[in-house]
This record gives structure tokens, C-alpha cells and sequence, in this order.
């Protein structure tokens, strides 16, 4: 609630915030009290507030997300946030008037994606953070409101496509759990770093081209930061944005980019994907705390009455309260201020070295100016509401208040008037009564009294000063605009679907005909190399019972050329994103990328035209037993690295310091690359590294360091499809796995593989 006060008290025009379940910070939600109190408090202010029901659910869960649905529909919530295609169908179905924004968990990467959320009746797509100023523009050529982030954390992965903690853990960060091991440490080619930690996002000067491509709306991530931080970088960029609006846009100066990392900036600064600079430019493998303003060198060490200390010139004002780090080592400084450019003397738990750097990571005295906006009276004062009056005090009649702020008015009586014997209302008495407004964020503009020698006594004036200004209150939020939006149906799409098949995955073309040889009823084809001239002689004889895997990713530029290259030569899609489900066609089916966890997800994908659909790789047994059969033909990854994250920038790149130039890059073709490397974790775990290489550079696949391996937990089953993810296996023993699965799926017994391979979440599911 304070980090909501801070951002409305400057500047923000909205809010996100998650309930109490369902919200994709698990750890930050509001109940429904404090939901209560939240809208109230911003439809008062002519403010919305969006709700994050942004995780994907179980089929078990649904129950539940439509009482949620139905709190926040009767409260009045501005919106909600959905990953989820089961919700947003729940949502356009039943609950109308809940406008839905699509989260950048939906993995919007182009116009395309857009364009399918508005026919789906979402309001506003908010895009995933990869895409660069110019598809951003495309997006909004839409029609749509388009939303991007312009400041805060960012993850690694691409936007909704991360499995890396719900693999490794169970905790699922598409669910709001995300025990985050993209933040620790690393090997990769001998060196030890934080590979996967990107910086964070500060795309301050970029706003004037993201306003320009059209970006209707943005957003800062403040969700689980302290109400400073939140005060101050919507401040910042609130500035700017009226700048923006009043033609006089300029870069950040230096106070301004020196307050926004003072208070918070991990690895320091990265203007992100709308910005120029990759791979290096995005992450900073030696740091992932706050990196805070540097403070001096340590100019001596010395012990003096049994303390070990240390001196230190200043290049900037120390303040009591500061934390310093100088190290490893973390101190708090407690004492008088000491100026710029003077000697600070500071007491040490460990020896340091002399010349060692010593940097601020918390300014007391910036957190201290940034509570001054929010707390207590300071968030009235903040956001002012004028209002006018007008007082009637006529014998014999009751006192009566008229009060408007210009758009919502109420009156309010009070005691009968008596005539004065002495000291009869004047202008001056009435205005200091009325203008007693603290408590409120009411203030008395102009006033009119029309009274004739009355007395109204201080305490008769001050109770319908209270009445009137609570009811205008009440005016203010009742009148906040709810929207009216047609409902819609999503009806499953009726047809037969295919038998049971055993489907595999395969990046090698040449592989193809031994492995439908061995037992395959059919294949998915996922290129390593996408650019024109490699792929279109691939496609112009494709092999029959395969489909093209499309990259979770695209550009719409890119999306449309595939898309038109498979219906040219015939070649049916596996999908890898919900942004590719425009104009599906019937034989595509929803591939990996996809989140299928429930039945209306599942009648979601049924409407849009697919028959086959893969199950989500959180799902345990048991979840996946309730979901209902019938509707399509339901796919099982049951072997082969997962996919743990789609990055988009090289750690080979990274770890060579190179932030330009990726498009070029050819580090790969000429064996140096990240091709056939991995990252190793401190348990010794190795993640291979798999590039997509497509026109703009790689996206590299990091998978799981074993693969799935279900076989001996699939007996029992419904009668499902099975999916094989080949990847460094040789082709002998891709022939074994073949006719392994094969017999289970006929419902044989066939003899135990020996694969060392893990059961994912199979068995337990996430969390």
C-alpha cells in the first residue's frame, strides 16, 4: 500500500497490483480490503487500477480464479492482466465488464500477436520486453493500445518462456513463484559470472521514440520494491513524459541519471532491447546487487581505540544512515554529514586495501526526500483536489453546504440558523471553518456565502464541512467510468481428432526419414538456421509427416515471410508462442511455448482452430488427469532437454565484452561460438547452448542439463500423443528411444531404457 501511495503521489495515471492469489508476485498480494481501500483510494484521484491475474492455472484452480474474477468485477477493478488464454477466455465470457490487458508473459513480439489479442476483445497488449522501437511501432499501427516497459528489472528469458525454475525446483515462475537461479553465479569457458543476470532496464531516454511508434502506455516494474525506489523513478519518468507532451524532451542530465541508479540499479544501466547495444550491453556477468554511485577510495586503514578504520575523500555529501559497500564487505555509516571533497572516517569489520572503492548503495537522504511525498499528510498535499462552495446561513432554515469540484457536486444540511446577537457568519469565519480540510486531500478554492445576520456556531460548520466533503468523496469513486464490453463465446471447434501418435522433435533434416523408419508417426522440424538462403531450398522439399517449428520469437517481418513460405509449400506450423495463433491453420498445431494447464486454455486453442495441442511441462500426473478429453488431440512431452530459457543475448558474446555487431556475427560457423557450449551451475550441472540463428542474430536455447525421461511413470495414462525432443543424442540411440515409446504407446511393456533422464515435474508439479 505504501509503494502505491508513493507512485500516485508522483505521478503514476495507473497501478498494477496483484490479489491475494493469482498475481504473478505471490508474495505481493492484496486481499480484499486492501483492494477496497486501493481503488477507492485511486478512482478518488481519477486513477485506475489494474489487477494482475497473470499466472497460469490448473484445472482445479478455475473455481477459485472466478470468484477472484468476480471480486474484482464487483469492486470495480480498471482491468485485469492475463497470461493465461483459459482466463481471458473466462473473462470475455462472464465477466464483461473486466477489460483485459494481455501481460508480456503472453510473449508479444509483433503486430501479428496483437492483432489476434484485439479480436479476442483484450483492451491493451503489453508487449514482451524484446522487441525493439521499430515493432513496437507496427504494434500500435494496430489499433491497440500497446503498453512496453521503460524502467526496472528484466528477465533473461524471453517473456512467458522460462522453465528454469519450475525445473529445477519446482517453483514455477509462471506462476508467480520464481526463485529467480537466472541471478547466480555461472561457469562458462573457464570463467565464473552472472551469465544469465541482466542489467536493469532504464529506458529514460528512449521515451520520445517509443512515444512516437505509438506506445500508448508505460510501465514501470515496482512490484516487490521498497515505496522510495517507487517514488522516485515514477517521478522521473512522469517528468519526462510532460515533457514530452509539452514539446521540450531532453536526455536525462546528470542529477537525474545519478538519482535513478543511487536508488536502484543492478549491474547498472541497460537501455534494453529499445536501445542499440546487445549481449554485453544487456548483461554484466560480475555483479547482480545494486551498484550504487562510487563515494572515494579508501586513502588509509589504521586501527585507533581498538576499531578498525578507515579514510576516505569524498566525491559526494556522506549522510547519517548511508549504506556503503567497499568489497565485499557491506557498512552503514552513522554520524554527522560530511561534505563533498572533505575526509570521512569510516569504522571497518574487515581489513580493506588502500585505494579500494567504496560506493554508496542506499542515500538516506534521497529515501528520506522520497517518503516526504507519501506518508501521512504529505500524499494529500501531493495530490490536491479543489473544490468550491457555497454556503447558505438564512433564520429559521437549516445550514446548507453546496460543494463541486467541477464534475461531481453534493449539498448537505445542518441545524437550524439563529440570529446572531453579536457576532453574526461573516466570509472570513465561514472560509477558515470550510478550510479545515486536513485529513483530506480536499482544498477550498472558492467559496460564496449568501447569509443574512445569523450565527453558526464553529462546531455546527466543521460537522457539514465533514458530511459534504465525505459525500463528495463517495461522488468521486462512484462516478469513476466502468466499462461496457460485449460478451463473447469461444466455442471449441468440432471435428475428429487424430489417433494417438508418437511425434519427435528433431534439428537435423537428414535424420528425418531414419526416424519416421524407426517408429514415428511424425515429426517436428526445428531449424538451427532461419535466414532465407538456408532455410527456403530446406522447405522447397520438405519431407512429408513433418512440421516446420516456428522460433518463440519473430519479427513480424519474419513471422509473415514463414507463414507464407508454409502455406506456399504446404508445410503445416508447430506454434511456439500465442503470438503466432493468428490464422492459425487446421493441421498447426500448438507446440512448446504455448501454456496448455487447463481446459479452457485447451477450448481456447480448440476455437482459434487447432485440433493438436502439447501440454504444459509443469503438469504433474495427476493434474493432467483432470483435464477433459476430446476436444483435441493432447501431446505429452515424455523425453528430451527441456527448454529452460530462450535468451536473446549470446553468453559467448558476453563473456568477449562484444555489445554491437550481432547480426554479423559468425562466431559460431567458425567454431567459436556458443554453439555446443554450456553453462555449469555450482552444483556442476551443464545447461547446453543451442542458437537459433535468424536475419537480426541468435536466440540461444538453453536446455535442461538431463533429459526427461518418463517411461516409467506413463503407465495408467489416458490415451495420450507422445512427444521425443532429440537433441545431442546419436542416431542409433534416438532409434532405440523411438521404439521404446512406440511399444509404450501401443500399450506394451517394453524393457527399461538405460538414459540417465529426470521426471521434470511429472511427479510432483509446481508450485
Amino acid at each position: 500500500m505504501e509503494a502505491l501511495k508513493a507512485a500516485l503521489a508522483n505521478g503514476a495515471d495507473a497501478i498494477y497490483l496483484g490479489a491475494a492469489a493469482f498475481g504473478a508476485r505471490a508474495s505481493a498480494g492484496f486481499d480484499e480490503n486492501m483492494l477496497k481501500e486501493a481503488l477507492s483510494l485511486a478512482h478518488l484521484h481519477r486513477k485506475k487500477i489494474y489487477v494482475t491475474v497473470n499466472i497460469l492455472v490448473k484445472e482445479r484452480e478455475l473455481f477459485d480464479v472466478k470468484k477472484t474474477l468476480a471480486l474484482l468485477e464487483n469492486l470495480g477493478a480498471d482491468a485485469v492482466l492475463v497470461q493465461d488464454l483459459g482466463i481471458l477466455k473466462i473473462c470475455r465470457e462472464e465477466f464483461p465488464s473486466l477489460p483485459v490487458h494481455a501481460s508480456t508473459q503472453m510473449a508479444l513480439h509483433n503486430a501479428q500477436g496483437v492483432r489476434l489479442l484485439q479480436q479476442l476483445g483484450a483492451k491493451r497488449a503489453v508487449l514482451a520486453r524484446e522487441c525493439t522501437i521499430p515493432e513496437m511501432k507496427k504494434a500500435a499501427d494496430t489499433g491497440m493500445e500497446i503498453e512496453a516497459f521503460c524502467h526496472g528489472a528484466m528477465c533473461v528469458s524471453v517473456s512467458g518462456q522460462c522453465l528454469f525454475s519450475s525445473m529445477i525446483g519446482g517453483r514455477s515462475g509462471n506462476r508467480g513463484r520464481c526463485a529467480q537461479p537466472c541471478r547466480l553465479s555461472y561457469d562458462y569457458q573457464g570463467k565464473q559470472g552472472a551469465f544469465l543476470s541482466p542489467r536493469d532496464l532504464c529506458a529514460r531516454d528512449q521515451l520520445k521514440k517509443m512515444a512516437d511508434a505509438g506506445v500508448y502506455s508505460f510501465k514501470i516494474e515496482g512490484r516487490l520494491k521498497r515505496p522510495e525506489y517507487v517514488a522516485e523513478v515514477t517521478r522521473s519518468y512522469r517528468n519526462a513524459l510532460d515533457a514530452i507532451l509539452e514539446n521540450r524532451f531532453t536526455p536525462a542530465g546528470q542529477k537525474e541519471k545519478e538519482s535513478l541508479i543511487q536508488i536502484f540499479s543492478r549491474g547498472g544501466f541497460t537501455q534494453g532491447y529499445p536501445g542499440t547495444l546487445r549481449d554485453a550491453g544487456i548483461i554484466d556477468p560480475t555483479r547482480v546487487t545494486p551498484i550504487g554511485l562510487p563515494m572515494g577510495r579508501v586513502e588509509k586503514m589504521y586501527q585507533k581505540g581498538g576499531a578498525l578504520l578507515c579514510d576516505v575523500k569524498l566525491l559526494r555529501p556522506l549522510h547519517n544512515g548511508d549504506s556503503l559497500e567497499i568489497g565485499s564487505q557491506e557498512i552503514r555509516y552513522s554520524g554527522p554529514e560530511v561534505k563533498e571533497g572533505q575526509i570521512a572516517t569510516l569504522r571497518l569489520r574487515d581489513k580493506v586495501k588502500n585505494g579500494e572503492l567504496v560506493r554508496r548503495t542506499e542515500d538516506e537522504s534521497q529515501l528520506a526526500l522520497a517518503r516526504a511525498t507519501f506518508e501521512g499528510e504529505k500524499l494529500n498535499q501531493s495530490l490536491p483536489i479543489p473544490f468550491d462552495a457555497v454556503l447558505t446561513a438564512l433564520p429559521g432554515q437549516p445550514l446548507s453546504l453546496y460543494v463541486t469540484d467541477g464534475e461531481s457536486h453534493v449539498s448537505a444540511e445542518g441545524e437550524i440558523c439563529q440570529q446572531a446577537a453579536n457576532k453574526p457568519l461573516d466570509e472570513e469565519g465561514a472560509r477558515k471553518a470550510l478550510a479545515k480540510t486536513g485529513g483530506t486531500p480536499f482544498i477550498l478554492r472558492e467559496l460564496q456565502l449568501y447569509t443574512d445576520h445569523v450565527f453558526a456556531p464553529a462546531a455546527a460548520l466543521n460537522a457539514l464541512r465533514r458530511d459534504a466533503l465525505s459525500q463528495l468523496t463517495a461522488q468521486r469513486i462512484a462516478a469513476h467510468p466502468r466499462e461496457d464490453i460485449p460478451k463473447a463465446a469461444f466455442d471449441p471447434k468440432k471435428g475428429s481428432l487424430p489417433a494417438t501418435r508418437l511425434i519427435v522433435k528433431t534439428r537435423n533434416i537428414q535424420d528425418i526419414p531414419a526416424l519416421l523408419s524407426a517408429g514415428a508417426h511424425h515429426i517436428l522440424y526445428l531449424p538451427q538456421d532461419f535466414r532465407e538462403e538456408r532455410l527456403l531450398p530446406i522447405l522447397k522439399s520438405f519431407p512429408d509427416r513433418t512440421h516446420l517449428c516456428l522460433p518463440s520469437q519473430l519479427t513480424e517481418g519474419a513471422q509473415q515471410q514463414l507463414k507464407a513460405w508454409a502455406i506456399e509449400y504446404h508445410i503445416p506450423l508447430s506454434l511456439s508462442s500465442p503470438g503466432q495463433l493468428e490464422n492459425a491453420q487446421p493441421e498447426d498445431m500448438a507446440g512448446d511455448g504455448i501454456p496448455v494447464m487447463n481446459g479452457q486454455a485447451i477450448r481456447m486453442l480448440s476455437h482459434l482452430g487447432l485440433s493438436s495441442v502439447t501440454l504444459s511441462r509443469e503438469l504433474s500426473k495427476k493434474e493432467i488427469a483432470d483435464l477433459p478429453a476430446g476436444i483435441c488431440e493432447l501431446i505429452l512431452p515424455v523425453y528430451g532437454r527441456t527448454r529452460l530459457m530462450l535468451l536473446n543475448h549470446c553468453p559467448m558474446r558476453t563473456a568477449m565484452g562484444l555489445e554491437k555487431g550481432r547480426e554479423q556475427c559468425n562466431l559460431c560457423e567458425k567454431g567459436k561460438g556458443a554453439l555446443g557450449t554450456c553453462l555449469t551451475d555450482r552444483m556442476h550441472a551443464a545447461y547446453p547452448l543451442y542458437p537459433l540463428r535468424l536475419p537480426e542474430g541468435c536466440q540461444i536455447e538453453m536446455l535442461s542439463n538431463l533429459p526427461l525421461h518418463l517411461s516409467p511413470a506413463l503407465q495408467g495414462m489416458q490415451p495420450l500423443s507422445f512427444l521425443l525432443d532429440f537433441t545431442d543424442e546419436d542416431l542409433s540411440l534416438q532409434k532405440k528411444i523411438i521404439a521404446h515409446y512406440r511399444a509404450l504407446l501401443e500399450g506394451k511393456n517394453p524393457p527399461a531404457l538405460d538414459i540417465r533422464g529426470m521426471m521434470g515435474r511429472f511427479g510432483e508439479g509446481v508450485i
